[in-house]
């Protein structure tokens, strides 16, 4: 282990914190944590009561669990092994966000509707 590496899975395990707060609020605070979500916090009262906040709020809990748990397992590997688990974290991470980006707050919670 170098100096190097610690700071990387210091990186990583901070990330992991981050994520593991963000999960805990929308699994504690249920639909009140759907105002979190960017697009979704900025439709109107009317426009949300057509969707599931409930389903919302526990799959993305379950996404930033996902996401904790990620970053703590590859900061323990970028201790042992140095910064190609790091790439590799990042990258993850990038490749499961860009699904979810979307120019239309319609499109991104379509499944969610209830009214359909």
């Amino acid at each position: 282990m170098n100096g190097a590496n610690v700071i990387l899975a210091i990186t990583l395990a901070a990330t992991g914190a981050v994520f593991l707060v963000i999960a805990a609020l929308f699994f504690r605070r249920k639909e009140k944590a759907c105002n979190l979500i960017a697009g979704f916090n900025a439709m109107t009262e009317k426009e949300q009561a057509r969707y599931d906040r409930a389903a919302i709020a526990r799959d993305y809990g379950r996404l930033f669990a996902a996401w904790t748990a990620g970053a703590f397992v590859f900061a323990v590997l970028t201790l042992w092994w140095g910064w190609v688990p790091f790439c590799i974290a990042i990258a993850l991470l990038i490749l499961s966000l860009i699904p979810r980006m979307h120019l239309w707050p319609e499109n991104a919670f379509r499944q969610y509707k209830i009214d359909q």
